[in-house]
């Protein structure tokens, strides 16, 4: 079953071409962030929904270091801008606050010190210390993946240095898994199937997710459908760095594009707009509804305002026929399941048969949300098609 180990430099792989189009992106980000900053001194009032908060805020500890310092998501965006062709190459490594598994030791990101210097050039050697059995979300995987159509069996590129255990032609990791688990949620309670009708409708699919991470779940849905998605990213600026990069070189001959200022225009053209959250709110009314809004793990990190705004914008972006697709821990946030009364209806509590006991103890709970202005008749049409 375990073919074999996929270590870093195998995958590292960085033309002079996808490196000078990340420097370009990067320079996109800092001018995201020029922008932000100049909008807020303008606007004081701003900042608390722009600005990064909670888990996110400049000053967050979500790590123990021995010195004591403070390091956090903005450190591994310092980090990437450097513009270090090494860290690009390998910018996988450097993206645990994403995901909250620290790829390059192969542990949860919670019990090993915060990244925040380049890795040595020989890390593989390091890894064939640190790598031992399978660890259990492998297993997982490998159950799950057994059960799904094969055009559902999350599968990362090998790019960005990408290092896990090799299964039938897969590099399988803790983070695999998740994107694994998420595609299942989706599949089970009809979701795919719902999205494929409405890409026969219409030709391509329009999906925005708000806090994207590195682009994983982008990447996993553009290449489940066909490459006949408009893509939208909307995050910080710092965040949009390490998604722009990814899927602009990963899609390189669709249209993407980093927007700076609005009105932010959707194309029809299949590709990926990445989008900072300071002008989100100028997405224009034209190119909406979207067929589906996601967001995975991030509200909870959120402060409530923050969570309130992306939920009011959730609600104008599906409008009377997209879904809002969510998973997420709401211990001690106002999340999804408190403020829909305002703007959003429960569609739908995801449930599985095949995920095991990391769900949804591990990533939350997931639900299906309806535009609460239209969920009474667009909820009953999805339930008859979908077996409700």
């Amino acid at each position: 079953m375990f073919q074999d180990f996929v270590f870093s430099d195998q995958t590292s792989f960085l033309s002079d071409a996808e490196f000078a189009a990340a420097l370009g992106l990067l320079d996109c980000a800092r001018d995201a962030v020029r922008r932000r900053g100049e909008a807020i001194q303008r606007d004081p009032e701003r900042a608390a929904i722009w600005m990064p908060d909670e888990g996110w805020h400049p000053d967050s500890q979500p790590s123990f270091e021995l010195d004591g310092s403070t390091k956090n998501a903005q450190t591994s965006y310092e980090l990437l801008d450097q513009g270090d062709r090494e860290i690009i190459a390998k910018m996988r490594l450097y993206g645990h606050s994403f995901t909250g598994y620290q790829l390059a030791t192969l542990e949860l990101a919670g019990k090993r010190p915060w990244l925040s210097r380049k890795l040595p050039e020989n890390w593989d050697d390091v890894l064939r210390f640190l790598v031992g059995p399978p660890d259990r979300a492998v297993f997982d995987y490998v159950a799950v993946a057994g059960a799904l159509p094969e055009e559902l069996r999350a599968s990362p590129p090998r790019k960005f240095g990408e290092i896990g255990w090799l299964i039938d032609g897969a590099i399988v990791n803790d983070d695999s898994y998740a994107y694994l688990e998420r595609l299942c949620l989706m599949h089970e309670n009809g979701l795919i199937d719902h999205l494929r009708e409405r890409r026969a409708e219409n030709g391509i699919l329009r999906i925005v997710e708000i806090g994207g991470g590195f682009g994983g779940l982008a990447y996993q849905l553009m290449k489940l459908f066909g490459e006949c998605v408009r893509y939208t990213i909307i995050d910080i600026p710092e965040s949009l760095a390490f998604s722009s990069i990814y899927c602009s070189t990963l899609f390189p001959k669709l249209d993407n594009r980093f927007e700076q200022v609005g009105p932010v225009a959707l194309p029809e053209a299949p590709g990926f707009s990445f989008v900072p959250n300071s002008i989100h709110h100028q997405l224009a009314d034209a190119d909406l509804p979207a067929d589906l809004v996601v967001n995975t793990l991030s509200l909870s990190e959120m402060s409530d305002a923050q969570i309130h705004d992306y939920c009011k914008a959730a609600s104008r972006i599906i409008g009377e026929t997209g879904i809002f697709f969510e998973q997420n821990h709401q211990t001690g946030h106002r999340g999804p399941g408190d403020i829909p009364p305002l703007y959003l209806k429960n569609l739908k509590k995801c449930e599985s048969r095949l995920l095991t006991d990391s769900f949804p103890a591990r990533r939350g709970d997931a639900n299906l949300w309806v535009n609460a202005n239209y969920g009474a008749n667009y909820g009953a049409s999805y339930g008859a098609n979908h077996g409700e």
